[in-house]
This record gives C-alpha cells, sequence and structure tokens, in this order.
C-alpha cells in the first residue's frame, strides 16, 4: 500500500524569510565575537565590523529572493543559505577553512532553533494577546512584528553566549573526522525537524500545525544539544591525552635529570683528578713542553668546570647540564638564580618547569644565525612572598600565538606531537597554584615567566 501524503491540519504560517535571514545574521555575529581574537590590530577590528553589517542586507536579500523560488529549489535555496554563513564567517574570522566550516554548522543547526522557537513564541503570544483577526498570518514587515522579533532573537541568543564562550572556537582547528561527524549531525537535525513540512507520510511527520512547529524546535534544540556535548567529549577526550603526554614528559624530563646528575658527578671526580694532574705537570723541568702541555690540558678541562652553584642540588644540575647544552651552540647563558628559593618544588616539578623552560629557549636561539644574538637569560628569585622565574631569549622566526594571544602554538609540523613543553610547565605549576605566561618583549626577544606563590611553611623567618 502506498502511503498517503495527508495535509497538514490547521496549518500555521511557516517562519517569514526576514525572521530565518535575521536569526543566521544572529547566529553569525555571535560566533564572531566568541571566535575573535582579542588581541585583533585596529585595521583587523574595521573589517569585522565591516563584514558583519554588510551581512545582514545581504542574507535579508537572500532570503527573501529565494522565497520566490519554486520548492522544488528549497533545499537547493538552504545550501546557498549556508555557504553564505560560511562567507561571513571567514571574512570575518580569518584562519583554517575547516574552523570556519565547523563554526558555520554550529551556526546554521542554532540559527534554525532561533528561528523555529521565536517564531513558535511569537504565534503563541500573538494568539494569546493579539486580536484573532491577526491571525493566521503575521506580516514580517509590521513594526510590532519586527520588535518581537528583534526582543526574542536578542534573548534567546543571550542565552545562548555564555554557553559557546570560553569553549575555544578561536583557536581550535577540528579534524575532518570530527568536522564530517558534525556536518552529518547538522544535517540529520535538519532533516528531521523539516520532515513534515516536506511529507506527512512518514512514521516521523506530524500532521498538526502546531505539533508541526514544536517537533521542530525540539529536533533543532536536541540537535544543537548534541553538538555541545560532542564538543565537550572531544576536549575531555583531548585533555587526556595531553595529560598522558605531560606525564610521560614529565618522566622524561625526570630521568633526564637523573641521567644528567650522574653525568655531572663523573665530570666532578674526573674535574679534580685532572687538577691533580695539572700539578704534576708543573713539575716538568721543561718549561717550553710543561707549557704546551699545560695549555692544553686547561682547554680541555675548562668546559667541565663551569658548573653553578645556587644553592638548590637539582637547580644546579639542571643549569649545567643547560649550560653545557648552551656551550654546544654557541649560545651565552647569563642565569641568576637563588637556588634556596625553590626548595618547596618537587625534584620533578623543579626538573619540569626549568628543564622544559631552557630546553625550549635553546632550541629557539640555536636557529639564530648570527653568534653575537644567541643569548638566553634566567631569572629565579623570590620577592614578597613570591618566587618568579623569567627565561628570555632571542629567536630567528617569531613565535605563533592562538587567536586570544593567551596560547604559543607549535611551530612544528606535527602539532599533535610537539607543543607540550609549555603546557607542562603549566601543570607543574598549576600544582602551586602558580601562573605562566608567555609574550614578546619589544626587544624582540621571547619571554617565558613562571610565578608561583610561597607555601607559608617554606616562608623564610
Amino acid at each position: 500500500m502506498t502511503p498517503v501524503n495527508l495535509p497538514i491540519q490547521e496549518a500555521l504560517p511557516d517562519i517569514p524569510r526576514l525572521w530565518t535571514a535575521l536569526a543566521e545574521w544572529g547566529a553569525c555575529l555571535l560566533y564572531v565575537l566568541v571566535a575573535r581574537g582579542q588581541q585583533d590590530r585596529p585595521a583587523r577590528a574595521v573589517v569585522v565590523v565591516a563584514v558583519i553589517v554588510a551581512a545582514l542586507p545581504t542574507l535579508c536579500a537572500y532570503h527573501l529572493g529565494a522565497g520566490s523560488l519554486p520548492t522544488t529549489l528549497w533545499l537547493p535555496g538552504m545550501v546557498g543559505a549556508v555557504a553564505l554563513m560560511w562567507l561571513v564567517l571567514h571574512l570575518a574570522l580569518g584562519g583554517p577553512v575547516r574552523r570556519c566550516a565547523y563554526l558555520v554548522v554550529r551556526a546554521f543547526v542554532l540559527a534554525e532553533l532561533v528561528a523555529s522557537l521565536q517564531w513558535q513564541l511569537s504565534l503563541f503570544l500573538s494568539e494569546s494577546f493579539l486580536p484573532q483577526r491577526l491571525l493566521p498570518e503575521i506580516p514580517q514587515a509590521d513594526p510590532a512584528a519586527l520588535t518581537l522579533l528583534l526582543v526574542l532573537d536578542t534573548l534567546l541568543l543571550a542565552l545562548v553566549y555564555p554557553l559557546e564562550r570560553g569553549r575555544g572556537h578561536g583557536r581550535v582547528v577540528p579534524t575532518s573526522r570530527f568536522l564530517v561527524l558534525s556536518a552529518a549531525i547538522a544535517a540529520i537535525t535538519f532533516a528531521m525537524s523539516n520532515l513534515s513540512f516536506m511529507t506527512t507520510s512518514t512514521p516521523f511527520s506530524a500532521r498538526l500545525g502546531a505539533e508541526i512547529f514544536y517537533v521542530r524546535t525540539l529536533v533543532d534544540l536536541c540537535g544543537f544539544v548534541v553538538l555541545y556535548a560532542q564538543l565537550e567529549q572531544d576536549r575531555e577526550a583531548q585533555a587526556a591525552r595531553e595529560v598522558v603526554a605531560v606525564r610521560a614528559l614529565l618522566h622524561s624530563q625526570h630521568d633526564q635529570y637523573l641521567a644528567s646528575k650522574r653525568v655531572t658527578d663523573v665530570v666532578n671526580r674526573r674535574y679534580h683528578d685532572l687538577r691533580n694532574l695539572v700539578t704534576a705537570i708543573r713539575a716538568e723541568t721543561d718549561p717550553g713542553l710543561r707549557r704546551d702541555q699545560l695549555d692544553e690540558l686547561e682547554d680541555s678541562v675548562r668546559p667541565y668546570g663551569a658548573h653553578y652553584r645556587t644553592g638548590n642540588p637539582v637547580l644546579d644540575v639542571i643549569l649545567t647540564d643547560k649550560g653545557q647544552a648552551c656551550v654546544e651552540h654557541g649560545i651565552t647563558l647569563t642565569a641568576m638564580a637563588d637556588g634556596a628559593a625553590v626548595g618547596f618544588i618537587s625534584t620533578v616539578d623543579l626538573a619540569t618547569i626549568v628543564g622544559n623552560a631552557l630546553d625550549n629557549a635553546v632550541e629557539a636561539c640555536a636557529q639564530v644565525g648570527d653568534a653575537d644574538r644567541r643569548l638566553v637569560r634566567l631569572d629565579l628569585r623570590a620577592h614578597h612572598g613570591l618566587v618568579l622565574l623569567e627565561v628570555e631569549n632571542t629567536f630567528a622566526t617569531p613565535p605563533v600565538f592562538s587567536a586570544d594571544g593567551s596560547e604559543l602554538v607549535t611551530s612544528k609540523e606535527d602539532a599533535t606531537a610537539h607543543g607540550f613543553g609549555v603546557t607542562s610547565i603549566r601543570h607543574a605549576a598549576a600544582g602551586y597554584g602558580g601562573e605562566v605566561t608567555v609574550g614578546v618583549t619589544q626587544e624582540d626577544t621571547f619571554v617565558l615567566r613562571v610565578l608561583l606563590p610561597v607555601p607559608s611553611s617554606a616562608r623564610r623567618r
């Protein structure tokens, strides 16, 4: 038996095109606000404002024009609206194509939800408080209807804004798999929410006008919630992967410290043996031979005598090991460190914080072509109940920061396997209630600052 496409009973007017356009524009505006960089240059801010202002009449004109097309072109018309929303986000935000594609998926589902909900509320309010003769259709250009539209649109988007703010939309670039899954969720949501408008002959179709609007709003809400849950699940999985990587890095850094300590102990013993040998050479009767032997011996042991004495044995080993790396790369290391100030920090955490900070500095500084500009400066001191670690270095390639300027983005090709140096420092510092900041000074040097509060039990009397 062939299903019969029954007519919709007590049909209500569909969402006016102007209302849909405003909902899509509002959704685009919301994601521009939550994803834009907080350190945008004034010229960039002007571009963003110009794009947003021009987007409103463009979307309105597009939807009003698409409303005159045949019903068979309704679906291509919606695809065109999505493409137009993507263009707005891309021009306003820039950045990777996949990020804008993911944002337009969320914006489209949100726009469908807002348009459906605000129209459903407007019909309810009109039926309850306006004369019955204005129904079944409210003119979309009527001043009262437009005022109601703006109020509802603003309130609904204002409720969503706190949920989307801080989700990392400005710096997260989704994987292809994640993007495809998100697009599939949006497509299914759109299809199910509009199923009753296409046919009433399926088991999932509604046949009453009010019921159809209720189902559409509910399905759109479920689609938005699923997208939200998908993002949270992905963030939790990413955080779990970072924790595993950070822990592995912590153990690696600690193992490196232990290895460096063993090497340092051997070097110390060797250094004292060589000093005794120097004494024997000085007893050489031939002045010329004795002088040559002394010069050669002193040149060979000079690097091993460059040990640091900070008052903290762990810090001494770290600075000595990194100092040797600086010598190998022709880097001038200047270190002023009060080892007693970090006595409350565990060996693993101290090796993680100082070791990673110096590793990053040496790696960046070693790429500088001019040997005279290869400079690394470390300053570690306590002041007014706080410990400040500041590591500054020159660089050949300017560092890349996230859109909001708070995160350092790795410049290595395999971003999933690198970039955990600063992350591990943040993780270790957070265990002491500390903070980590990164930036570039006016002298074109990269600086990393770690600020740790000193526990009251560890403060000097």
